[in-house]
């Protein structure tokens, strides 16, 4: 996730003024639309839990406030490398301006000083980037995700493959795991696209890695290898409240 969903800060002025923090307290994934923008902001924390309960009342302040529901949403590496425990705050929109609007709002909150107060004791800011959809199916409430950052060679080929892979899924057993693949657009280091596979539960991530070793995944991973270049893998969880 460095969302990048690797794998997402909500009250503070965080890129304010370049639109969209990564997010630190509000967010929701809405209606899966046709095109998705997501900001992704690294968190070190010693409390998740307490700064996911901050985050959603920063949520719940804004959306009183006439925002979205649940604008920010929080994720933590599980068995993801160095990001193991890392907690990013996530957000959600149909476009960067539409994070930047509701961005923007949480800043003019009444509550922002309080918020800002707990969030600022329990937390410390890591590396920030925006992703853009370039397919996109959706995801579930309380998530589990496994993320590949990798370097694209040929994005349309991938797309591609891509469909090849919905149909491996749906004959395996695996429909119910969703497909998504980002660009990253700013923020951008040593990855230029993010696969993430959704998953609704533990058990269903779990279902989806013991595929990893399936006969036709490895066909299928032969054949994308002459197209994307793995930087990185990991599995990451929903911690919204």
């Amino acid at each position: 996730m460095k969302m990048t969903l690797r794998h997402a800060a909500a009250v503070l002025p965080l890129l304010a003024a370049c639109y969209a923090n990564a997010a630190d307290d509000a967010g929701s994934k809405a209606a899966a639309p046709q095109n998705q923008v997501v900001t992704v902001q690294a968190v070190t924390t010693e409390d998740p839990s307490g700064y996911a309960t901050w985050v959603a009342k920063g949520n719940e302040n804004l959306k009183a406030a006439g925002g979205p529901d649940h604008f920010t949403h929080v994720y933590q590496g599980v068995i993801a490398g160095e990001e193991t425990g890392t907690v990013f705050a996530v957000r959600f929109g149909d476009s960067a301006m539409t994070i930047a609007k509701n961005s923007e709002a949480l800043l003019k909150l009444p509550e922002r000083s309080e918020l800002m107060s707990h969030l600022s004791a329990i937390r410390k800011l890591g590396p920030a980037s925006m992703l853009q959809s370039v397919h996109f199916e959706g995801g579930y409430d309380g998530e589990w995700l496994f993320i590949t950052d990798a370097q694209l060679k040929d994005e349309a080929a991938y797309l591609k493959a891509l469909g090849e892979l919905r149909a491996l899924f749906d004959d395996h057993g695996l429909k119910d795991i969703k497909i998504n693949l980002f660009r990253v657009i700013a923020g951008r280091s040593n990855h230029s696209h993010e696969v993430i596979l959704s998953a609704p539960s533990e058990e269903r991530n779990a279902a989806l890695m013991d595929s990893v070793g399936a006969p036709w995944m490895i066909d299928w991973l032969s054949g994308i290898a002459n197209v994307r270049t793995v930087v990185a893998n990991g599995i990451f969880r929903e911690i919204s409240k």
